[in-house]
């Protein structure tokens, strides 16, 4: 994906919103907003701080946002607005703050000293929250419900539930990051609120308790410091590190891993309800997943092989929910890709299969392919099936006396231009080219008309008319012509 800012600055928090909103901060007063999953920004300095380090962003799809620097918290009201300083009932920020997240017209900052701000009224106004600790908080995130929870820099995890802020557990080592599902269910045995220090990862059902997450495989061959909860599928968990990230999926208690292509994760974050997630790379890149860590699609036919007027059926199963286009996309290799279907995609078609009859005339590749911000992503490696032509003859078999002169005929489906036919006979005991025949080209690439046999002497044998392989097609035999000289 594009970086935010290219090699300009550094990017130094990330979020995502809407369906395809991203929006980022960095140095030098940046904010970018990207409205089409990160395919391209826009970027703006605000007025005033051409020179300040903007640590975190929380933007809505309404344009609400929030962002700040140091101690200094800056507000809009939505894509029209101008970013503002927000009005407090109370004092305002007492310290710096270092995370800040929304969810409807919920938001919450952190910051050193054990600071909470909220706000109810999409960030318009602010008020601190009373802290059940004075240790630096280092995240937070905003459950579909409310629910909020925080992480500190001495391992606490808060908790607010009911109008409070509590303690409700705590990692061996300092927080790196908290995740908050967008459905959370409460005691339904399924987790919904998760915080981890880069190595344990603690869980909570109840926004009560938080304990080891049941079934989470051994993590030690690395630290993976940031998780999000992606929406899609249910209660899955992405935790990203260096050099892998990883989905967990609870309820299943299946750990699926594999190369994030980062030197290390900064953040990672999810519009919620779809299969969809973002990893900002401490170098300011930024990946994505759009399986929630899954295969995205696995694809196959049911034929490799056909003969020209067969088909074949391609069914695949996508593991994508999110708002896009699924195209099943072919092409002869060596040519352009072309689309053969499109089907429109939810986050509800998670999982779902779906079935394509292919009856392709020359060989093909096929591909899946997902359309998402208006950028095409391969879901599953290519499949072929490669497809033989008809070759006939005029006749099945000749009666000649010695001294004829003849030649052999048929035609070729489908159209092979610049194509050859080339001619082959059993005498001798085995199939070989017929000599001093050479290649038939065929006309407009379909007849073929070989050159003229001499009958010198009594005997019986056959022919058989053969189009040898290309990229385009597969070799291929006419049937057995059999001569008889008499």
């Amino acid at each position: 994906m594009n970086s935010p800012f290219g090699a300009s600055s550094a990017v130094n928090d990330v979020c995502a919103f809407g369906t395809l909103g991203l929006a980022a901060v960095g140095d030098d007063g940046q904010i970018a907003i990207s409205r089409n999953a990160g395919r391209t920004w826009s970027v703006a300095v605000l007025d005033g701080l051409e020179s300040a380090v903007l640590t975190t962003i929380a933007v809505d799809s309404s344009g609400r946002g929030v962002v700040a620097s140091g101690g200094l918290l800056l507000v809009r009201d939505g894509w029209g607005g101008v970013w503002h300083l927000p009005s407090y009932t109370g004092p305002g920020p007492r310290s710096a703050i270092n995370d800040a997240a929304m969810r409807g017209l919920r938001a919450v900052a952190v910051g050193d000293e054990g600071s909470i701000l909220e706000s109810a009224d999409g960030g318009a106004t602010w008020s601190a929250a009373p802290s059940p600790t004075a240790s630096r908080l280092t995240s937070v995130a905003i459950a579909g419900d409310g629910t909020a929870v925080a992480g500190s820099a001495s391992g606490e995890v808060l908790v607010a539930a009911d109008g409070a802020w509590t303690v409700a557990g705590a990692v061996s080592g300092g927080v790196t990051s908290v995740a908050a599902a967008s459905a959370p269910v409460w005691g339904d045995g399924r987790p919904d609120l998760f915080a981890t220090d880069g190595d344990d990862v603690r869980c909570s059902d109840d926004r009560v308790m938080f304990l080891p997450l049941p079934g989470l495989p051994d993590l030690s061959s690395q630290s993976w410091p940031t998780m999000v909860c992606p929406g899609v599928p249910e209660c899955s968990l992405l935790l990203a590190g260096a050099p892998n990230a990883g989905c967990f999926e609870p309820l299943t208690q299946q750990w699926l891993a594999g190369s994030l292509g980062l030197a290390g994760a900064a953040c990672a974050v999810a519009p919620g309800s779809q299969s969809v997630a973002y990893v900002l790379g401490i170098d300011g890149r930024l990946v994505r997943t759009l399986s929630a860590g899954y295969e995205a699609a696995t694809a196959k036919v049911s034929k490799t092989r056909i003969v020209v007027g067969g088909s074949a059926r391609l069914t695949a199963n996508v593991r994508v929910g999110a708002p896009g286009e699924v195209r099943v996309r072919q092409r002869v290799p060596g040519r352009s890709w072309t689309t053969l279907k499109k089907l429109a995609w939810t986050s509800a078609d998670w999982h779902r299969n779906l079935a394509v009859t292919l009856k392709p005339r020359l060989t093909h590749d096929y591909r899946l392919e997902f359309r998402y911000g208006g950028a095409a992503v391969v879901l599953a490696a290519p499949v072929k099936v490669a497809v033989a032509p008809k070759v006939t003859t005029t006749t099945a078999s000749l009666s000649l006396r010695v001294g004829a002169v003849y030649r052999l005929s048929g035609t070729v489906t489908p159209r092979l231009p610049g194509e050859k036919v080339y001619l082959y006979t059993d005498r001798g005991g085995s199939w070989r080219r017929v000599s001093l025949q050479g290649a038939v080209k065929l006309k407009d690439g379909r007849t073929w008309v070989s050159r003229a046999f001499g009958t010198p002497k009594a005997e019986t044998y056959h022919l058989r008319a053969r189009v040898l392989a290309t990229r385009a097609h597969e070799a291929a035999w006419s049937r057995i012509v059999t001569v008889t000289i008499r």
